[in-house]
C-alpha cells in the first residue's frame, strides 16, 4: 500500500520554516479560457500561472513576519513524508505576510520554477 502524503517541511534557503498543517503547493501551469461561439468553441487561449507555495507558520518567539517578508531570490523545497518532494527556485512573498491573534503567520510565496527533486 502507497504512502498518502501527510505531512510537509518546507524550507526557504535550507533553514527549516516552523509550518503548521494546511499548507499548499501550485506548481504552476497554463490557465485555459475556452472562446465561445455560437454552439461551439471557437478555440482556447493559455495564460501562464505562477507557482506558488500557501504556507501557515507558528508564530513562535522566534520567528519573524518582518524577516519572512524579507525574503527574496529563495530556494523552497517541499519534502512531503510520501517521499516527493520539490524546489520551488527564486521565490519570495507574494504579497506581505500576516500575523494574527490565533498565533499564525499565513501567507503565499510565488517563484519562478516549481520541479520535483
Amino acid at each position: 500500500m502507497g504512502q498518502i502524503l501527510g505531512e510537509v517541511v518546507i524550507r526557504a534557503n535550507s533553514k527549516q520554516l516552523k509550518t503548521k498543517k494546511g499548507s499548499t503547493l501550485n506548481p504552476g501551469g497554463y490557465t485555459r479560457t475556452p472562446h465561445i461561439g455560437p454552439n461551439r468553441v471557437w478555440g482556447q487561449s493559455n495564460e501562464y500561472t505562477v507557482p506558488t507555495i500557501a504556507v501557515v507558520i507558528a508564530a513562535d518567539e522566534d520567528v519573524d513576519v518582518i524577516d519572512i517578508n524579507n525574503i527574496t531570490n529563495a530556494t523552497l523545497t517541499w519534502e512531503g513524508d510520501n517521499g516527493v518532494d520539490y524546489m520551488m527556485t527564486d521565490a519570495a512573498p507574494q504579497a506581505p505576510f500576516t500575523v494574527s491573534d490565533s498565533g499564525d503567520i499565513t501567507g503565499t510565496f510565488q517563484g519562478n520554477k516549481v520541479e520535483r527533486i
